[in-house]
Order: C-alpha cells, then structure tokens, then sequence
C-alpha cells in the first residue's frame, strides 16, 4: 500500500519560482495553504497573467481528471507553501462519496458548462483578463472556490488537510485513549469499559470520531491506527483491571472495522498482541458493528471463529440499525449483543423502541449472549433495563469516556 505521506507532501517556493510549466505532465494538484501564486497563460506569443491564488485555492486539479499535459504555468509571487495532491489518492477515492471527489466533479460539470457556453479555440483578447472559468476553457485546469458550493469546498479542503495530518498523529503522539465504562447493571458494579480512540489535532483540537475514522478507513490509515489502539488498550489493561468491582471476568472491548477484518492473519496477530501483553483472552471483546458484518461477512467469519476458539469475546455492535438478517446471530460466534441507543434513549417514550429493546433482550437470552445497553442517559432508564433482565449498561449516567488517569481518579477504591 502507497504511504499516505506520499501521496500529501508539503513544497515550499521562494518568490518567483515556478510551480510547473505548460507542457509538464499532469499528475498533481495543488493546495495553497500560504503564499500566492500567479496563472500565466500564453496569448499571442507573450505570458499574460490570468489569475492570482491564495491561501484555500486549489489549482491543478483538473489534470486529475482528464490526465493532459499542462497548457499554463504556475509562478510563486511570493514565499509560498503549497499542499501537492497526487493523483494515487484522488484515483484511491473515485468509488467514494468523498467531499474531494465531489468538489472535483463539480468544478468539471462547472467547466464544461462554460465551455457550452463560448465559441471554443478563440483566445481571449489582447491585454484582456482572463477568468478562471475562461482559463479553464484552455485546459488550465484552475478553479475559483467561490463558483462553486461554499461548503462543498470546505469539506474537500478539510479532508485534504486532515488526510495529510492523520498520516502524522501516530508518530506525533496525537492520538488518545479514552475509555467509557460498562457497569453491570444488577450490582452497579464497574464490570468493563469500551476504548475509544479520540485525536488532538494540533490547531484544531479534538476532531470527532466520525469524521476521522472514515477518512482513515478510506486512506487506509485505520490499520496502523487499530494496531496503535489495540496495543495502547492492552498497555493500559493491568492498571484499568485494577479498578474493575464486578465478580465476573473483567474486559476491555475494541472496535474492528471492516479494512482491519480484511488483512490476512488478523486473528492471529490479535492473538499474538495478547500473548505478549500477558492478557487472558477472555479479557478482551472484539465489537464488530452490524455494517461491517453484512459488508464482510467471509472474513468476518473466519476472524471471529478463530478469535472465539482462542476464548476472545466478540460483541455485536450498534444492534437494529444495520439491518443484518437474525441468520448472522445465528452463524457467527457473537457472545454479546450491544443494544444501540437510538433505541434505548426512546425506549421510556415510544412503544415501538421499547419493544425492540425487550425483543433484543430476549433474543440474547434465548442465545446464551449478554447483552449491553447503549447510551444510557438517566436512572429511570438503567432502572427499567434492569428491571427487563439488561447484563451492562453503558452511557453518560454512569460516566462518559475518559482517559485513564480520569479513571483512575474517579474509581480507585
């Protein structure tokens, strides 16, 4: 697999210096992240300047695309930083839904429509400026943010920035651990916890889950973070069992997404992790979502089997949204099932949650699973899933994610 690194890197030009010339392959695209650069397009023999960028302009791109040599030159006016975007990454995001791949495709139907629009081949008049969308007209493959979505070029420009700084959080000791206890719901005992990895950018301080997960299961990225993840857990687990209260075994639980599920030897690479942290394999859950079962379901099978005949726990996660058919229960070595909280934060207001959550309870019962419900939120709710048989809660009543000093803090006896 291509380096992420690679694929983003960071050039600097002093003042005048040019960025490429008319006739140099196409095989880059560029983000201005400081400095400015100017647009010069032949006319009648001279260099004329046609546009002037700046700091989230992006130019180059439209070689992407169309894969032509360039017909312009680009020049720093000045001490320039600039973002270079190879076309292995727009080529690895062309099957996505990307905010990148839709800023592009939208400044192309942007281009097209204007060529539609003027006489093609005619150069512009003598001395005259040229727009963006005119320039483009001549296969300069530049592009104005402002003619197209706001927003839409935001987000690409934030994807961009972020798959490049993801490639860095690990080694720049970006990425934290944050644990969400799951207490046993009979006792009120701490039984467990879930890790959750969180992300301190820098400049931009905690990036969500949900939007750094993705980007880095698309880049992929995810692996060397799941491994990250994963030994971190086991690192912190001699301190975290520790605080456990219940009578029952102890546990951490770690998500696997389906690029991790993919890899060959997974299962015994987990397995080998926890032989050399010295973890009981009982000790640790593998929380696989709904989605990445329907998706998955080969590799998720011989994972999970394998994992399961080690003594691994293998937890079924966010269950009811992913519509999985009940034959996955079934075939699948899951041990407990994890109720989402779409339906247990309804479950006191509406009938139609409150039936798929005693549904649920009954199905794991029925199977031999434990059960853990999501997003706790008040004691009237804990009470009620209690009441209907519930093994663990999980949510901000009992406490939200935290690191492991927090925890420490909070639960040391």
């Amino acid at each position: 697999m291509i380096s992420i690194a690679s694929r983003f890197t960071r050039e600097t030009f002093d003042s005048h210096a040019t960025v490429f010339r008319a006739g140099d392959p196409g095989d880059s695209a560029y983000l201005v992240e400081s400095g400015q650069v100017e647009v010069l397009l032949e006319l009648n023999g001279e260099f004329r300047q046609v546009d002037v960028m700046g700091p989230g302009a992006m130019f180059g791109e439209f070689a992407l695309l169309d894969r032509l040599p360039r017909s312009g030159t680009v020049r720093a006016l000045e001490p320039t930083v600039l973002m270079r975007i190879d076309r292995s990454f727009v080529d690895g995001l062309l099957q996505t839904t990307d905010p990148v791949i839709q800023y592009l495709m939208q400044l192309l139907l942007e281009r097209i429509r204007n060529e539609r629009s003027k006489k093609p081949g005619v150069a512009p008049p003598q001395g005259a400026r040229v727009s963006p969308a005119s320039a483009a007209l001549h296969g300069l493959g530049f592009a104005e943010p402002t003619k197209v979505s706001s927003q839409l070029h935001s987000a690409a420009v934030r994807t961009l920035s972020l798959s490049r700084d993801l490639s860095e959080a690990i080694a720049g000791q970006q990425l934290e651990l944050h644990y969400q206890p799951i207490i046993h719901l009979q006792t009120g005992r701490l039984a467990g916890y879930e890790a959750l990895v969180r992300w301190r950018h820098p400049t931009q301080g905690l990036v969500r889950p949900d939007e750094f997960i993705p980007l880095a299961e698309r880049t992929g990225l995810i692996h060397p973070i799941g491994r990250w993840v994963l030994g971190q857990a086991l690192a912190d687990w001699p301190e975290l069992r520790l605080l456990c209260q219940s009578e029952e075994t102890p546990f951490v639980s770690v998500n696997l997404s389906a690029p991790e599920l993919s890899v060959e030897g997974v299962a015994d690479s987990v397995l080998g992790r926890l032989e050399g942290a010295q973890v009981a394999t009982g000790e640790l859950r593998i929380e696989l979502t709904e989605t990445t079962v329907i998706g998955n379901l080969e590799p998720v099978t011989q994972v999970t089997q394998a994992l399961c005949r080690a003594g691994v726990g293998i937890a079924l996660d966010d269950f009811g949204t992913g519509y999985a058919g009940l034959s996955y229960l079934q075939d699948l070595p899951f041990s407990c099932l994890k109720i989402d909280r779409a339906f247990v934060s309804q479950m006191l207001t509406t009938d139609r949650s409150k039936h798929i959550v005693k549904l649920a309870l009954e199905l794991s019962r029925w199977m031999g699973m434990s059960t853990v419900a999501e997003g706790i939120e008040d004691e009237a709710c804990a009470r009620a899933l209690t009441e209907a048989g519930c093994t663990y809660g999980q949510g901000y009543h009992f406490a939200k994610p935290m690191p492991l000093q927090a925890l420490k803090d909070r639960f040391s006896r």
